[in-house]
């Protein structure tokens, strides 16, 4: 029972990645000063203050660069390297296995990497329709949804190392939402008639080519 608690975890902590890297990272150092979790020594450097201040920067720029539809555009894809390695962090950190053996720090890299890389990849299919929508028309919409997404980090990496089945829930909830919101937008596109491209019915410009609709 104990082995299957921390792979919820280390899962729970992978997927918080997926959704905004540094936080979880940053979780782990702020519950290792709690009672909840306790870091081993090979990983006591991410409870040190000066790495969790640099950690809290990043979780800001984070948010700042993703609110914006122009930079987050690319750090949708830039994004995907610190949020594996994050994913690799948070895993290796939980179930200890950084380096015990070449077999288990490449389960931790394989499950804990491509969990944030999934959880990622999941993220992008509802953020960029979401953008061509509405971010690129309303400042604040940005805004709201890497705010948004910062708290669903935090809530599955703070559940995670308190009560990992409720993390383990809603990561099988955020996946199936994730579905139902694809299929969704994508039931709703139609293809522009330059690039050919799914856009949204109605666009005045499309988004991938720039070509005017009319």
């Amino acid at each position: 029972m104990e082995s299957l608690m921390t792979y919820m975890a280390a899962f729970g902590l992978a997927a918080g990645a997926g959704a905004k890297a540094a936080i979880p990272v940053l979780a782990l150092g702020a519950f290792s000063y709690t009672p909840y979790f306790e870091l081993s020594q090979r990983f006591a450097w991410i409870a040190e203050p000066a790495v969790m201040i640099v950690l809290g920067v990043l979780v800001f720029v984070e948010i700042l660069v993703d609110a914006h539809p122009d930079l987050g555009r690319f750090s949708d894809v830039a994004a995907y390297l610190p949020k594996v390695v994050a994913g690799f962090l948070g895993f290796a950190a939980v179930t200890g296995t950084l380096d015990d053996s070449l077999v288990q720090l490449g389960a931790s890299g394989v499950l804990g990497g491509g969990t944030a890389a999934g959880v990622h990849w999941l993220r992008n299919q509802i953020r960029r329709p979401f953008r061509d929508l509405a971010e690129d028309t309303h400042e604040t919409a940005g805004k709201f949804a890497s705010v948004g997404e910062a708290g669903a980090s935090a809530a599955l990496a703070g559940t995670a190392l308190v009560a990992p089945p409720l993390s383990a829930l809603m990561l099988v909830g955020f996946v199936a939402v994730s579905v139902v919101a694809m299929r969704t937008v994508d039931g709703r596109r139609i293809p522009c008639g330059q690039c050919g491209e799914p856009i949204s019915p109605g666009a005045l410009v499309c988004p991938h080519c720039k070509a005017e609709l009319g």
